[in-house]
This record gives C-alpha cells, sequence and structure tokens, in this order.
C-alpha cells in the first residue's frame, strides 16, 4: 500500500501538531522538574523529527528555523547553555513559531509566506545570541 504525497504531507503535519504539543507540555513542566534533562531530551527529539520530516517534502523554511532551534537545544543537553527562564519562554516562541508555519504548510503555502518568516526573524535572533554566547 502506497501513500500519495497529500496523503503523506497531511500525517506529517498531524505528527508535528502533536510533537509540538509535546514539545510545548514539556517546556511548561521544566520549572517544576527535578530531572530537567529527559525532558530536554524529548523536546529536542521534537524539533529533530520535525525538522527532518519537513526535509523530506523539501519544506527548507520549516527545516532551515528549526534547525537553529534544534542547534540551541543541542547546547543545552550539552550543557553548553543553561536552560534559564528566558530560554524557555523563547522556545515556547518558536514553538509557536513552527505551528504557524505548518498552518501555512496546511494551507497551501509550501514555501511559507513572507510574513511568516519576517514573523521568525527576530526569534531566530534571539535563538543566535543564545549560539554566540556557548
Amino acid at each position: 500500500m502506497s501513500l500519495d504525497m497529500d496523503d503523506a504531507l497531511e500525517m506529517f503535519l498531524v505528527e508535528s501538531r502533536e510533537l509540538l504539543g509535546d514539545m510545548e507540555t514539556a517546556l511548561l513542566a521544566l520549572e517544576g522538574a527535578d530531572d530537567k534533562t529527559e525532558m530536554v531530551n524529548a523536546i529536542f527529539r521534537a524539533a529533530h523529527t520535525i525538522k527532518g520530516s519537513s526535509g523530506l517534502f523539501s519544506l527548507d523554511h520549516v527545516v532551515a528555523f528549526t534547525h537553529v532551534v534544534e542547534s540551541v537545544l543541542d547546547k543545552v543537553r550539552a550543557d553548553q547553555i543553561a536552560l534559564s527562564d528566558k530560554l524557555v519562554v523563547l522556545l515556547l516562541g518558536c514553538s509557536d513559531h513552527i505551528g504557524s508555519l505548518m498552518d501555512g504548510v496546511a494551507a497551501g503555502e509550501l514555501a511559507g509566506t513572507p510574513e511568516l518568516l519576517a514573523a521568525g526573524e527576530p526569534l531566530v535572533t534571539q535563538l543566535r545570541a543564545f549560539l554566540d554566547a556557548a
């Protein structure tokens, strides 16, 4: 049995939204968690999976944005960036933005709109500041 690309894209969107929900839940639970390691790993895996799956559909704008998120999370996992409240708030905003990118894909904007791409720029700038400081 083979899926056509529309079915595969729809499945990708459903799975991505589930991963974003998991990502948001883990980000919100970080503050009260004794052991943050597994939550950070789960957040990283969600971003990594969304990035990789986006690449399969040539959603380069999603790949580019999510790559920066993933890079920051990788440095958090390596203890090169501290997990601060400021970073958690930023990552929540990034999760929301990835959700907006997915909404755009669902609406047929497979390359993103100029407005969506522009909305991600301040987030990328803030993420890069964390990367540069590491």
